[in-house]
Parts: C-alpha cells; structure tokens; sequence
C-alpha cells in the first residue's frame, strides 16, 4: 500500500455546490495528509464578480473547538485571524478560493462559506477531514446450490470506496455498504456463471494514486482450521510433559542433595561440663590399703 501524497502535493481543485441564503446542507470532503488543497465555493461569471461585493469570509471551525476566519473585507483588505498557513486567493478572478498548503490533521472541521453581493448572497458549508485507507479483500463462497459467488470487501476508509468487477459486465452485483465508528465500509457479492472466469475487484478509494485489483480466492475450509488448532494443541502438550519432566528432575535432585549432605555432616562432640568446688574423692580400697600400709610399719 503507498503512503499518502506528502511533499510532492497534489493540488485538489474543489467546486461546490453553493445555495443561496441558506447554510442546511454540508459537503464532505477528504484529504490525504500533506495535500495542497484548495477551497472553491463560488464559481461565478466576472460580470457578476465586478458587482459590488462588500466581503469574502470562510469561517472555520476546527477540532478542539477553536475557531477563526479567513477572508476580505473592502473596507479593510485581507483579514486572516487563523495564522497557520490558511490564506485567500483569486478576489480579482472569476472565483476564488481558500488555499490550505499542507493539509494535516489541525485543519480537519467545518468550513463556512459567505459572500454577499449585489442581489444575494452564496453560502456553503464544508466538512473536511483526512482520508482513510480501507483495508480490502476478496475470496470465493460456494453457495447450497453448488454456485459460486466472488466477494469483495473494502473495509473501514474514509471515504467508502468504490467496488467494481472488471471482466464481469455482464453479471450484476449486490452492494452493501455500512458505517461505524466514522468509517465506512463497501462489499460487492457477484454471482458468477458456470464454467471458469477471470473476474476480478477493482477498488478505487482517494487515499490510493491508483486503483488495486484483486483476484478472488477459495478460503481455507474448516478442515484445514482443526488441522492448525490440532498441531498447535499437540506442541503445547509436548511442551507441558517436557517441563513437567524437568521440574520432576529437579526435585530429586534436591532431595538427593540433601540426604548426602547430612550423612557426610560429622557427629557432634558432648563435652561434660564441670562442677566447681567439689573435689576430686579417693577411691575406698586404695584408701584402706594406704592406712593398713601406714600401720603396719
């Protein structure tokens, strides 16, 4: 998928649809982020442009509630209280326009346009925000009665897309398209005739230089579904005896460890503790043979 148009700007030449004395109707508008952009919402003959016109305003509300203008006044010249690089161009010209070099996402919100002049004036409202790129996809679904249907599907952009089928025109197409969250979302079913074809989707959106193509394919089937959940399931099994088996190991080892370790752990010595102040007595036979000696000689 390319990037968004950044540096090399591309100039994006709007003319909308203005309504006099009247501010109802709101045009949406989507830029890529780093486009030169420019607003147009009068697109009036030079004659009626060298009536007397008094001023040329946009009012520009942005995210965040800040509000400023951009505009002319006869009286005064050229009024800017935006200062971000917003500015008005062509007042002499034919139409003019708003001119925004560098669209990022601090000019996204509501552009209110207003010129008066002589006999009416033109008003219109403008929302602009930054363009989404839809992620897109395409397969194949066998219906009951043994016909296929190609789909495809460009999911969440900004602004929906547009789905086609090139080398199909002669088979019509069912599109549906819905909306969450501010993103849009388009899917084209095509029923396909008997027999081979080479239809294949076409997807445009503004986010893209060019248009992608994709070619429809068979989803995987549900056998193919259980045979992955089946690998995945065996190898966590696998994995849960290996640790198991470890953490077993371990543990006998640490019982070992132990019990070798108290059999080489020497026996404690018990030293008797000696009485103070007693002494030591003579055994009675040597006491007796030593009187009987003393006696006797």
């Amino acid at each position: 998928m390319k990037e968004p148009i950044g540096v090399s700007a591309v100039i994006l030449l709007l003319s909308l649809l203005c309504q006099a004395w009247t501010q109802d109707s709101v045009t949406h508008l989507y830029f890529n982020v780093g486009s030169e952009v420019k607003l147009n919402c009068s697109n009036m003959s030079k004659d009626l442009m060298s009536k007397e016109i008094t001023y040329i305003i946009w009012r520009v509300g942005l995210v965040g509630n800040k509000q400023c203008q951009v505009g002319w006044q006869k009286s005064e010249g050229l009024l800017d209280t935006c200062t971000d690089g917003k500015s008005l161009h062509g007042i002499s010209e034919s139409w003019s326009y708003l001119h925004i070099p560098n669209f990022s996402e601090r000019d996204v919100g509501i552009y209110m346009y207003e010129m008066p002049f002589a006999g009416g004036i033109h008003t219109c409202n403008v929302s602009v925000s930054i363009t989404v790129p839809p992620s897109i996809s395409s397969w194949l679904e066998l219906r009951d009665n043994n016909s296929m249907v190609a789909v495809c599907a460009a999911e969440g952009g900004k602004p929906a897309a547009d789905v086609t089928w090139r080398h199909a025109e002669n088979e019509s197409a069912v599109v549906t398209q819905w909306r969450s969250g501010g993103l849009f979302s388009v899917e084209s079913r095509l029923k396909l005739p008997e027999g081979p074809t080479n239809a294949t989707c076409v997807i445009k959106h503004p986010y893209w230089e060019a248009e992608k193509t994709l070619v429809p394919r068979h989803r995987k089937g549900l056998l193919d579904t259980v045979v992955c959940l089946l690998i995945v399931v065996s190898i966590l099994m696998v994995l849960t005896a290996l640790l198991f088996f470890i953490y077993k190991k371990l543990i006998m080892l640490r019982n070992y460890l132990i019990t070798d370790r108290s059999a080489a752990k020497p026996e404690p010595v018990i030293h008797k503790p000696e009485i103070e102040g007693v002494e030591e007595v003579e055994p009675y036979a040597s006491y007796v043979q030593r009187v009987n000696s003393i006696y006797n000689s």
